[in-house]
C-alpha cells in the first residue's frame, strides 16, 4: 500500500513540458534569456529542439528507472548469457563443435579433443593456433566479442567458421570453464570462470596455443542437464562431428580421446582419399565412386555410394560447404533427386560432398549453431549438386555383391525355417526347358551382334534369373528387372510426347467418384501425354478408347483408377508435373511388368537381361529396391577353398 501511495504521489508531481507531461524528478529547465538583437529564427528553433530533446531523454531515463516495478524489464547480462547458451550449447557435441571451430579459425595445425562420460563430465580442446594475450583472453568471454568481424559488410562474405562471438561466453555460462592461452612461447594467461562469472585470472607458463576445458556441463541448469542422453549417445554425437571435421580439413591433425581410449588419430597433410579411408573405413571408402563437377563458379566434388547400399539413416551422408559441416535442405533434396528411382523412398546411400561456392553466395548467419546455411542462388546450387552426384551412379562396378546388400540393409534375422517349395515341378528351370515365349515378356528388340556380356543360365523358382558374367554369378529379380525396362522406355516416350497407344477394340466405360473425376479433369493433359484416350460420357462416367501400349495387357478401368489415386497423392503433396509423371509411369510399369512365378524361355531370359543392361540404372527398380546382385568368382572359389 505504501508503494502504491508513493507511485500516485510521483504521478501527481508532473509539469507541462512543450505540450507533454514528464515526471518532475529532475530540475525544471531555466527560463530562456531575452533574445539578442538580430538573432535568427532558425537558431531559435534549434534551441527549442535541443530543449525538447533534453527533456524527453531525461523523462525516458526516469521512466526506465521507475519501470522496475512493471511487467517488462531489461534482463541482466548473466541471465542473457544463460539464455544464449541454450541456443548455442545443446549437448556436449555442441561444445566440441564450437571449440574445435575456434581452433581452426586460429590457424591450428593440430587439434586434440578429450572427453569424459561422453562429454557430460568434462571436455578439453587443445590446439597450437595463434593463441591470445591477457586482454584478448578476458574479452573473449564477453558476448559478441570477436576478431572475425569488423563491420556490417563482413557478414556478406564470411570466410571463418565462427563469427558471432557467442561460443565462449555461452559455454562459460553453463559450465566450469578453464581457459589457458598464449600468443607467444613461454608466458600465457589462465582464466577461470564458473557459471559465466570470472573466478580468477593468473599468469602461467605456456607454449603458444590455446587449451580450453569445460566441466560439469549444465551444472547450474538442472532442467537442461536432465535432457542429456546416455554416455554412449552423447559420445556418438561427438564422434560424428569429429569424423566430419577430419574429413573437411585433411591438412590438420586431429586426435579424439574418450577417457584412456584413443578413438580417432588422423595425421596432418593426408590426401583426401587417404583421410576418407582412415575415418570411414577402407571397406566403405573402396565402394564409393568419385565425382566432380564445376559450373557457374561453383564446384561440387566428393564420393557417392551405390544405391543398393542405402540405409534408413542419413548418418553416412557428410555435407560440407566451404569447409563448414552443414545439414542443408537444398543439398539433401538435390542428393535425393540424384538417387531418384534408384533407392527406396526412405533410403539414403553413403555420400561425402564438398561444395565450394563464392562467399557472397552463402549466408551462414541463419542458425544459432551455424548448422544450416542459405544460398542466394539455391536453384543453381541444387542442380549442380544433383548432376554431380548423379554422374557417379552409372559406373561399371554398380552391380552390388551379395555381401554389400547384406551390409546395407542389415536385416533382422528370423529363426531358421524350412523353405517354401513350389507345389509342383522343380524350383530350378534350366534355360529353354519351359516358359512363356520371348514376345510375351519383352518388346521386340534388335538381335545383339556380339556375344552378350551377361549370359542367362537358368530360372530359379520361376522368379529369379541366374546368369553369369566375367566376374561371377548374377541373380536377377525378373519382375523388378522388367519393371525397370518398362519404366525407362515409357518415361522416355512420355517426355518426347510420343507414347505408343493401344486402341481398344471395344471402348470401356468407367463410373468415377467425384474426387476421381476432379483429378482427371485437372490432369487431363498429363494423362493424354501418357497415352490414355479418355473422354466424358455423361455424368460421372468416362469412356476409355485407348491405353499406353506398355500396359495393353492390363484392365483399362482398374489401371485408370489406380493412376488417379496416385495422382491424388501427388497433388496433396503439392508436387510438380515431373513428380506426377514419374509416379504414374512407375505405377504403370510396376503393374505391366511380368510377375514372379512366371516361367520364361531361354530367349525370354536373355532378352530381358540384354534390355536390362541397356538401361540407365540396371541395379534397382523404379521404387529403389535392388534387382540384381553378384556372387563374385573369387568368393565362390574361396568358399570351395580354391583360394
Amino acid at each position: 500500500m505504501c508503494r502504491d501511495r508513493g507511485q500516485r504521489a510521483a504521478r501527481r508531481k508532473t509539469l507541462s513540458c512543450h505540450g507533454r507531461s514528464c515526471p518532475r524528478t529532475f530540475p525544471a529547465p531555466p527560463r530562456p534569456a531575452p533574445e539578442r538583437h538580430g538573432r535568427r529564427a532558425s537558431q531559435r528553433r534549434n534551441d527549442a529542439g535541443a530543449e525538447k530533446t533534453g527533456c524527453y531523454n531525461a523523462a525516458l531515463s526516469v521512466a526506465s528507472e521507475a519501470h522496475t516495478l512493471g511487467r517488462i524489464r531489461v534482463l541482466d547480462d548473466h541471465l542473457i548469457n544463460r539464455i544464449a547458451a541454450g541456443e548455442v550449447v545443446e549437448r556436449p557435441a555442441s561444445v566440441v563443435k564450437e571449440l574445435v571451430e575456434n581452433a581452426l579459425d586460429a590457424g591450428a595445425g593440430r587439434v586434440t579433443v578429450a572427453v569424459l562420460s561422453g562429454g557430460k563430465h568434462a571436455i578439453r580442446v587443445e590446439d597450437d593456433g595463434c593463441g591470445m594475450d591477457r586482454d584478448d583472453a578476458l574479452l573473449a568471454l564477453e558476448r559478441h566479442a570477436t576478431s572475425k568481424l569488423k563491420e556490417a559488410s563482413d557478414l556478406t562474405a564470411i570466410g571463418t567458421l565462427g563469427f558471432r562471438g557467442e561460443a565462449l561466453p555461452s559455454i562459460a555460462a553453463v559450465s566450469r570453464l578453464l581457459l589457458r592461452t598464449a600468443a607467444d612461447e613461454g608466458v600465457g594467461t589462465e582464466v577461470e570462470a564458473r557459471g559465466g562469472r570470472i573466478a580468477g585470472v593468473r599468469e602461467v607458463a605456456l607454449s603458444r596455443g590455446t587449451a580450453i576445458s569445460a566441466s560439469s556441463l549444465f551444472f547450474n541448469v538442472p532442467a537442461r542437464r536432465k535432457f542429456l542422453r546416455s554416455e554412449a549417445t552423447e559420445l556418438a554425437h561427438v564422434v560424428r562431428f569429429m569424423v566430419r571435421c577430419a574429413l573437411a580439413h585433411p591438412e590438420v591433425a586431429f586426435r579424439l580421446e574418450h577417457g584412456s581410449r584413443s578413438l580417432l588419430e588422423a595425421p596432418a597433410g593426408e590426401a583426401l582419399p587417404a583421410r576418407l579411408a582412415r575415418v570411414l573405413g577402407e571397406d566403405l571408402a573402396a565402394r564409393l565412386a568419385p565425382f566432380a563437377l564445376e559450373r557457374d563458379g561453383m564446384t561440387a566434388r566428393g564420393w557417392a555410394g551405390r544405391p543398393a547400399e542405402a540405409s534408413t539413416s542419413r548418418g553416412a551422408q557428410h555435407l560440407f560447404v566451404n569447409g563448414r559441416v552443414v545439414t542443408d535442405r537444398v543439398l539433401l533434396h538435390a542428393i535425393s533427386e540424384a538417387y531418384r528411382n534408384t533407392v527406396e523412398r526412405d533410403g539414403h546411400p553413403p555420400l561425402v560432398l564438398f561444395l565450394e561456392v563464392p562467399p557472397d553466395v552463402l549466408d551462414v548467419n541463419v542458425h544459432p549453431q551455424k548448422a544450416e546455411v542459405r544460398f542466394s542462388s539455391a536453384r543453381q546450387v541444387h542442380d549442380l549438386v544433383r548432376d554431380a552426384v548423379a554422374s557417379a551412379l552409372p559406373t561399371p562396378h554398380a552391380v552390388p555383391a551379395y555381401g554389400d546388400l547384406r551390409r546395407a540393409t542389415a536385416p533382422v534375422l528370423s529363426p531358421l525355417r524350412e523353405p517354401r517349395l513350389p507345389e509342383a515341378g522343380s524350383a530350378w528351370i534350366p534355360a529353354g526347358d519351359r516358359g512363356a515365349p520371348v514376345a510375351a515378356v519383352v518388346e521386340t528388340a534388335p538381335e545383339p551382334e556380339v556375344v552378350p556380356a551377361v549370359r542367362a543360365l537358368a530360372q530359379f523358382r520361376e522368379s529369379y534369373i541366374v546368369a553369369e558374367d566375367a566376374d561371377g554369378l548374377l541373380v536377377v529379380d525378373q519382375h523388378a528387372a522388367h519393371e525397370r525396362i518398362l519404366f525407362e522406355r515409357y518415361l522416355a516416350q512420355a517426355e518426347r510426347n510420343r507414347v505408343e497407344i493401344q486402341r481398344l477394340l471395344f471402348a470401356r466405360t468407367v463410373d468415377l467418384g467425384l474426387h476421381e473425376r476432379t483429378v482427371l479433369e485437372d490432369e487431363a493433359e498429363e494423362f493424354r501425354r501418357l497415352g490414355f484416350l479418355v473422354e466424358p460420357f455423361g455424368g460421372e462416367t468416362v469412356r476409355i478408347d485407348g491405353v499406353p501400349a506398355v500396359a495393353a495387357a492390363l484392365d483399362p478401368a482398374a489401371l485408370l483408377r489406380e493412376l488417379l489415386g496416385e495422382a491424388a497423392h501427388v497433388r496433396a503433396a503439392a508436387a510438380g508435373v515431373d513428380a506426377l509423371r514419374l509416379r504414374l509411369v512407375t505405377t504403370a510399369a510396376c503393374k505391366a511388368a511380368i510377375k514372379i512365378h512366371h516361367g520364361l524361355t531361354r530367349e525370354g531370359m536373355q532378352r530381358l537381361l540384354d534390355d536390362l543392361f541397356l538401361t540407365g540404372n540396371p541395379t534397382t527398380c523404379p521404387h529403389g529396391r535392388p534387382l540384381v546382385f553378384r556372387l563374385p568368382l573369387a568368393e565362390i572359389e574361396r568358399g570351395f577353398h580354391r583360394r
